[in-house]
């Protein structure tokens, strides 16, 4: 039998949001578990080249096009035919609809259906016009978490072919924390002796073109700061990260006086964000949905108390471990922060629960998952390549 030949449709890794660094880290791991295959990943510009260098098993190919649907449904199958793809991969909802190659992807949410008030209505169109079309032509569906998935079975997609394989996190996101690293870091980012962690999403993430994104609730999550502020004894300072979140708050009519305790440091990279948990006495998530939340596994993967919505996937992947929360109620949210931050011992029980909780999850696990959609994947198309059996 012929060494198998995987295409990657690694758009997806030119983002800087939750959905590129999950693409990078699954992408690292597939490759280095498989080193039977031969592996051609596909790149709409040269920025992620690299990560993949020195591996004898990966090629990249960059494919420049300013239409994302011309990549996807021209490019793509083009230069997949002519480098001998055996089955096509893509880490976010979309497949080459005229090309023979099977193909594999992942839904990374369900967010359009269970509020689709969070985009414009011409997305919603697209969504719900596209996305049965592409799920009737994978071979296979990999899903971010069962809550996704069943929310959009709930909504009318059809998804016969569809298992679940979770996320991880990052070798970073540990308890183990470097002293020095955790003072360089506040220091840069001026932040206090003692805070509650946010991080906050304002703006649509890969899709320069859509508005400012609502779902993140930070409204609701700023009155009731300010309300834990009003009855809290000794109320911590509240640090959102986030891209233009002040700039999102102030044109939404609330103004400096809303901001007492609230620092702002903007944007911080995932490979420097391990330290602001580590920092934090606790961590506050009040996203009206999360289809995965790689945030909430962050915080417990650190060892920080997390208070995580209870809708869609939080409680999927927090179960126990964290204080859950009604997202749509503010006072909900007052009287979680009250909770925490009032209780040294509840916070200690929290994290443990967390980093026993976190250790469920993990990329390794997350690769073979994919390993196995795509056995399954060639084996229905009755492929005759293969790759070694010893990469499990």
């Amino acid at each position: 039998m012929a060494m198998r030949t995987i295409g990657i449709m690694g758009r997806l890794l030119d983002q800087a949001d939750g959905l590129g660094i999950y693409a990078r880290h699954l992408l690292e791991h597939l490759v280095r578990l498989d080193r039977g295959s031969r592996y051609v990943i596909f790149l709409a510009t040269p920025a992620a080249r690299d990560l993949f260098s020195g591996l004898s098993n990966v090629e990249v190919r960059v494919l420049s096009s300013r239409s994302r649907l011309l990549w996807d449904q021209v490019l793509i199958p083009r230069a997949a035919r002519r480098l001998g793809v055996d089955l096509l991969f893509n880490p976010k909802f979309s497949l080459p609809l005229l090309c023979r190659i099977p193909g594999v992807f992942i839904l990374q949410s369900c967010d359009w259906y269970v509020n689709p008030g969070n985009y414009p209505w011409w997305d919603n169109i697209y969504i719900r016009a596209m996305l049965p079309l592409y799920a009737r032509k994978a071979r296979a569906i990999l899903a971010i978490s069962q809550a996704a998935l069943d929310d959009l079975v709930r909504h009318g997609l059809k998804l016969p072919r569809a298992i679940v394989t979770h996320a991880g996190v990052g070798p970073r996101f540990t308890p183990a924390a470097d002293p020095a690293e955790l003072r360089q870091f506040r220091r840069d980012y001026a932040l206090p002796d003692r805070f509650i962690l946010t991080v906050a999403r304002v703006l649509h993430t890969g899709h320069g073109s859509l508005p400012e994104y609502p779902g993140g609730n930070n409204e609701r999550l700023l009155r009731a700061y300010g309300q834990y502020r009003r009855r809290a004894a000794c109320p911590l300072p509240l640090v959102i990260v986030g891209r233009r979140v002040k700039e999102y708050l102030l044109a939404r009519g609330f103004d400096t006086s809303d901001f007492q305790g609230v620092h702002f440091p903007g944007f911080v990279p995932n490979e420097r964000l391990h330290a602001a948990y580590q920092l934090a006495d606790c961590f506050l998530l009040a996203t009206l949905c999360e289809s995965f939340g790689l945030p909430i596994l962050e915080a417990l993967a650190t060892g920080c108390p997390a208070i995580v919505p209870n809708t869609c996937a939080a409680p999927e992947v927090a179960g126990a471990a964290a204080r859950l929360i009604d997202p749509h109620r503010q006072e909900d949210l007052t009287e979680a922060l009250l909770e925490v931050t009032g209780s040294a011992a509840l916070r200690e029980q929290m994290r443990a629960a967390g980093l026993e909780r976190a250790r469920r999850f993990g990329w390794p696990q997350s690769a073979r998952r994919v390993l196995e959609a795509f056995d399954a994947a060639l084996s229905a198309s009755g492929s005759t390549t293969q790759a070694v059996p010893v990469r499990r």
